[in-house]
């Protein structure tokens, strides 16, 4: 079994761009990918909940994704009709997958 096929699920990114309008304000949107990304989505266990406790204390979920994946810190992930923002994309030791954690938004 190969680590791709563990990837059972998909996400769409919206990616996080800024702008200055006339007055010198910043303000953000939000550009949606046109394809998914292939992912594996899974809660924190309470072990890891503890271990994050004081840096990210919001974080419930962390997602399994290729290396190749564009996800980046302050993206917004589409997944199963419910909208997570990426707190911390952790890439692994040998560069074969990206673990994101992320927070839901209501």
């Amino acid at each position: 079994m190969s680590y791709e096929s563990l990837m059972n699920n998909g996400f769409i990114t919206r990616t996080k761009y800024s702008s200055q309008n006339v007055l010198g304000e910043w303000t953000y949107t939000y550009s949606s990918a046109s394809t998914s990304t292939k992912c594996r989505m899974n809660p924190l266990s309470a072990s890891e909940r503890l271990d994050r406790t004081g840096l990210y204390d919001d974080v419930r979920y962390k997602c399994y994704c290729l290396s190749s994946a564009s996800i980046n810190r302050g993206d917004q992930v589409i997944y199963d009709n419910k909208n997570y923002k990426v707190k911390e994309v952790i890439q692994d030791s040998s560069f074969h997958h990206k673990k994101a954690l992320l927070k839901e938004i209501t």
